[in-house]
């Protein structure tokens, strides 16, 4: 989820959490977030805690390809910035 819809969403795991509840955030520019994503989808249906297909589950899925797909984007386009001003500077 985007930081902006996350605050903005009364429904959101972290407007849900508790005052005193400890939270842990992972960014879409680590690239360990995605598979940290896919080991705790795994170890919630371990545990029965989820099915392979509840909302949940799906959007955490969702969550991990997306930062994968949106980090290769923007290495991508990195690149492509630094080979052009390397490629001007000759």
């Amino acid at each position: 989820m985007i930081k902006r819809d996350e605050i903005e969403d009364p429904e959101s795991c972290l407007n849900k959490a508790r005052v005193d509840e400890r939270l842990f955030v992972l960014l879409a520019r680590d690239p360990a977030a995605p598979v940290a994503i896919r080991a705790w989808v795994a170890e919630r249906i371990r545990l029965g805690k989820n099915a392979d297909g509840d909302d949940q589950v799906r959007e955490a899925l969702d969550c991990a390809a997306r930062m994968e797909a949106e980090r290769a984007e923007t290495e991508s386009s990195h690149r492509q910035a630094s080979m052009s001003w390397s490629g001007s500077a000759a």
